[in-house]
């Protein structure tokens, strides 16, 4: 049940590395210089599934009453801030956590307003950090004193994205996230991502037959979906990277019922 077909973005592979303007420089959407392609995907329901972890699938998703309202997260973010601190250190075993950006995502014509500029969904598949900018956002969030020693120390940081609709109920550009256990790192495509006063860099996704698609349909404000974005450790039994979209429902109408959505980023020390 709710097992769908529905076009995903993917780039396509070129010799040169690829860049694009971010929305911080357009204002809105990203200007892109690499070409895509648009591939019909099978999304599976999550729902009809059991024991997806963040180490080897790169992803969880849980069920919370949050009780705070899209106008609340807005007026006191560190409200939110921990709440999801709590909830979280009953999942996942680690010793500290480090929020350091969220941002709000809407599909409506204006999009999301966010302090670097208007956001709506992402409608490529992507990851947010690459091996190299994960380590250097690290040390710009944690300083690059504390992150050598937490390394040598032989302490584990992990970057992960919590997701959730602000909406009551996602009826519009819903989020698909791979199973980053069906993706080869050859299909990871570093990406130059321009800003104002600094270059990053993610990752965007070329397509592979192999890869393994997941949606939660009718996905509620009280859900919300974790996703690893890096990871500092080197066993190749974990998986690192979880690439992620918004993707477009048939006969959505976004006007009746526009996506809004917020991102948590954060690092998690172990």
């Amino acid at each position: 049940m709710y097992n769908i077909y529905s076009n995903i973005v993917f780039i396509v592979k070129q010799k040169k590395k690829p860049y694009y303007d971010s929305a911080a420089i357009t204002g809105m959407e990203p200007k892109l210089y690499f070409k895509t392609e648009k591939r019909k995907i099978l999304i599976k329901n999550a729902r009809n599934y059991k024991n997806f972890k963040l180490d080897k699938n790169g992803f969880e998703f849980y069920k919370y009453n949050f009780n705070i309202t899209k106008n609340k997260i807005n007026e006191n973010i560190e409200v939110y801030k921990n709440k999801l601190s709590k909830y979280l250190k009953k999942k996942i075993p680690f010793k500290e956590i480090v929020f350091f950006d969220f941002t709000s995502r809407s599909n409506s014509k204006n999009g999301a307003y966010n302090d670097d500029g208007q956001r709506q969904p992402a409608v490529r598949a992507h990851v947010d950090y690459t091996i190299t900018s994960g380590i250097k956002r690290a040390k710009d969030i944690l300083s690059k004193n504390r992150y050598n020693k937490l390394i040598k120390d032989k302490r584990r940081i992990i970057q992960i994205n919590v997701w959730r609709p602000l909406s009551d109920v996602v009826l519009s550009s819903p989020l698909a996230f791979a199973d980053a256990s069906s993706i080869e790192q050859a299909d990871l495509i570093a990406t130059d991502q321009h800003f104002p006063d600094r270059v990053g860099e993610i990752y965007h996704l070329a397509y592979n037959s192999y890869q393994q698609w997941y949606w939660l349909p009718k996905m509620s404000s009280n859900e919300f979906l974790i996703f690893k974005g890096w990871d500092s450790s080197n066993d190749k039994g974990l998986v690192k990277f979880t690439p992620h979209t918004s993707f477009n429902l048939a006969k959505q109408n976004v006007i009746k019922n526009p996506r809004e959505s917020i991102e948590a980023r954060a690092f998690l020390i172990l």
